[in-house]
Parts: structure tokens; C-alpha cells; sequence
């Protein structure tokens, strides 16, 4: 178990959820609202994508055992707003089936030992947890915006 392997699981259980756009391994900026606007670009030209980052670690350690980490992954997600099209359902809906992926795979694919944690920042909270969900100006593009939480918790034998 590593940040690199749980990193690339991540963007693996992220990429696989259709319609997600564009997906960041790590924060993007620009000086330019432009060009940040075309990181997040989909294929069909939308503003459309999401970013993820480590917020924060912890680490206890176990009186006889193992070492655990606790590390919190930030996940923003942006889509453009368009009312015709009722986006804001539709933003909705994806953000729940990002959380849904999420909650299929508790180890990332053997690279952690759970999403549940048990203790730590983030104490009892199951899988993604959506904790802002919002339109925003970003540039000169109005758009959804959500903040979610993910806590990996990884493990290390003594």
C-alpha cells in the first residue's frame, strides 16, 4: 500500500463512472481563467470534470500490530450549469453515482486497507461523502460544484 497506488485507484474508480469528464490525479490552477476552463474541457467541449488532492494524514499506531494512516482525499467536481437541460438533476444523479462507486470497492482495489474508517478525521463515515454541493462562478462560466471527502485508510505491518 502506497499514495501513489491509492492515488491511481482513485482516478481508476473516478474515471470509471460515465459522464465524469475529465478527471485530475492532483489540484490544477492557472493564472488564466481560459486556460483552466480547457483543463476541465470534456470531449464534447463542456465544462466537465473533477480534481482530486490529499488534504490531510494521520497516523496511529497500534499498542501491539500495526501501523494505520489515515489520509483524506478531497474530490472537486465541476460541471457547467445549463437550465434548459435541467443540469442541476443531472449533477445530482452523477454525484450519487460517483459515491456508488465508491461504496463497490471498500479497498480500491487491494490497495488500502478500507474507505470505512473506524477512527481518525473522519470517524464513522462510509465511503464518499458529499460535503458541499453548489452553483459557482468559475471564470465567466456559471457552474455545479461539489466537494467531497474520501478517508483511506492504509495499513503497515511493525
Amino acid at each position: 500500500m502506497s499514495i501513489p497506488e491509492i492515488r491511481e485507484q482513485i482516478k481508476v474508480v473516478l474515471a470509471g463512472v460515465p459522464g465524469i469528464g475529465v478527471v485530475h490525479d492532483r489540484e490544477r490552477f492557472a493564472t488564466d481563467w481560459t486556460k483552466f476552463l480547457n483543463l476541465f474541457k470534456d470531449a464534447d467541449g463542456r465544462l466537465n470534470g473533477c480534481m482530486f488532492s490529499r488534504e490531510s494524514r494521520r497516523r496511529i499506531q497500534q499498542t501491539i500490530g500495526e501501523t494505520e494512516k489515515a489520509h483524506v482525499f478531497v474530490i472537486r467536481r465541476f460541471m457547467g450549469l445549463n437550465d434548459a437541460e435541467e443540469t442541476g438533476i443531472i449533477f445530482d444523479d452523477h454525484l450519487e453515482e460517483v459515491a456508488d462507486a465508491f461504496d463497490d470497492d471498500e479497498t480500491l482495489n487491494d490497495t488500502c486497507r478500507t474507505i470505512n474508517p473506524d477512527w481518525g478525521p473522519m470517524d464513522g463515515a462510509v465511503g464518499l461523502q458529499i460535503e458541499l454541493s453548489e452553483i459557482r462562478m468559475v471564470g465567466t462560466v456559471l457552474c455545479h460544484y461539489a466537494e467531497c471527502k474520501l478517508c483511506v485508510i492504509e495499513a503497515k505491518a511493525n
